[in-house]
């Protein structure tokens, strides 16, 4: 592996100082231009790159940024990370990923051993423990921004989809499509508690789905209401609520999964009762993952505005970093509806209608 070019190196090319050679790549004023000229001609021919960590030293700020990534298979934060990663280089810092996966003590562990690592602030996504989190970055004095919509509590600058306001979207959809009998998948918060913080965005996306039924005259049924234990497990093959609602006879149309994840194993419950997906139950869910268009059908689904979001979250962490005081509030991002196959026959037909 060849050497890394260093300082010395440069000096000894150029016949002077390590010190003249850092003041002359630094536009120094007591470097002549023609002095600064010869030496970054030399740095250039033998390939030396400045030292960030030693920039840093010099000027404490290492124009680098990290995100901590949820330990979860549900994979809706990586679009998130990525427009973050393009606004972050976009300003000219470098960003960095830490997973939670098999991290001892977690995200609150990750952050403390940040004091080892360059890094001037830190992008928190979808952390059940942000009380030990806060209290890291606090004892670190470490700027931070959570992505987050399973905390009530706003303990950081955080930033989420309206998920009430999309709920209600989707469901309106399904109402559209002529359905009646809407039932709702959502996790089992009790079962869940411990990854998922307390929940805030099922509650939300359940209110949005009453908000839909309610503004279209249609009486909540809780027996439709299914929650459903290990929701984001992938080996799930059925949803035994559903199948349950099912073998009563109660008369099914619709379907709003308040995740995208959850969908599969209602697609996977709805096909085994021989019912057909849009023609018989028209199926809508939440988050717009990449597993939406895996799915047969695709899933109509409602989308989070990924992008937005990361790049959101680098404008306020730079805005910290930079001493501003951006405040502890909860910034939501309007989200979309994406029609696919699952609400809509291969005619392009709405379900109601056929």
């Amino acid at each position: 592996m060849p050497r890394r070019v260093t300082l010395a190196d440069v000096s000894r090319a150029a016949g002077v100082g390590v010190a003249t050679v850092s003041r002359a790549l630094g536009d120094h004023p007591d470097v002549s231009q023609a002095t600064r000229e010869r030496i970054r001609d030399m740095a250039r021919t033998l390939g030396y790159r400045p030292s960030a960590s030693a920039r840093a030293l010099r000027s404490g700020d290492y124009r680098a940024l990290s995100v901590i990534v949820p330990d979860a298979g549900w994979g809706w934060w990586e679009p998130v990370v990525r427009a973050a990663f393009k606004a972050a280089a976009s300003e000219g810092y470098q960003l960095m990923a830490h997973p939670v996966a098999g991290t001892e003590g977690g995200a609150a562990a990750i952050v403390e051993a940040l004091v080892n690592v360059p890094t001037d602030g830190v992008i928190v996504i979808g952390v059940p423990d942000q009380q030990g989190v806060r209290a890291a970055c606090d004892n670190i004095a470490l700027p931070a921004v959570a992505i987050d919509d399973t905390n009530r509590d706003v303990r950081f600058p955080t930033i989420s989809a309206k998920n009430r306001q999309g709920a209600q979207l989707a469901v309106q959809h399904l109402i559209d499509q002529g359905c009646r009998s809407i039932g709702l998948i959502r996790p089992n918060m009790e079962a869940e508690k411990a990854d998922w913080g307390d929940g805030l965005f099922i509650d939300q996306r359940t209110l949005g789905y009453q908000d839909a039924l309610s503004a279209a005259g249609i009486a909540v049924d809780n027996a439709l209401v299914i929650d459903c234990a290990d929701p984001f497990n992938e080996s799930q093959e059925h949803w035994s609520g559903l199948e349950a609602v099912l073998s009563s006879g109660r008369k099914v149309d619709g379907l709003f999964c308040v995740a995208d994840a959850m969908a599969a194993p209602a697609l996977r419950t709805l096909r085994a009762r021989g019912l057909n997906v849009p023609r018989d139950v028209a199926v809508v869910g939440f988050d717009d993952e990449r597993a939406a268009l895996l799915l047969d059908p695709q899933l109509t689904t409602i989308r989070q505005p990924y992008a937005e979001m990361g790049n959101f979250a680098v404008e306020l962490l730079l805005r910290m970093i930079q001493g501003e005081d951006v405040g502890r509030h909860r910034h939501e991002f309007n989200t979309e509806l994406i029609q696919r196959c699952s609400t809509f026959t291969d005619a392009g037909v709405p379900a109601g209608e056929l």
